[in-house]
């Protein structure tokens, strides 16, 4: 499970941030989420759970927001809305697709005071 990993790395990232701006509490991160990649939203807030308990971000809001991935089709040239479930063109019913947006994950936003 690297969403694991990826909430340790975060957690750091916020304390680093928290610290360099003398910030008193963070009330609340916002992360996004791309659907292609490869990280389960649930699993990632759970995990938050677990890498913040007895830290002094345990009661910090964790809010995911999960944004579409789109793919292009090297046979006819078409771009579309990645579908996980059925991974082909719409377009075309070609296989070979090109990722072009969505596999990002991004500390969008820190809340705090």
């Amino acid at each position: 499970m690297h969403e694991l990993g990826i909430c340790d790395c975060l957690l750091k990232m916020v304390d680093g941030i928290a610290k360099d701006e003398h910030l008193e509490s963070v009330k609340k991160i916002t992360v996004e989420v791309g659907t292609l990649s490869g990280v389960v939203p649930h699993f990632l807030s759970d995990c938050w759970v677990a890498v913040s308990d007895g830290t002094p971000y345990e009661k910090t809001e964790f809010k995911v927001e999960v944004f579409p991935g789109t793919a292009g089709c090297l046979d006819c040239g078409a771009e579309f809305i990645a579908d996980l479930e059925n991974l082909v063109c719409p377009e075309c019913g070609g296989k070979k697709l090109d990722p072009l947006s969505g596999r990002d994950l991004t500390l969008k936003e820190i809340e705090a005071y």
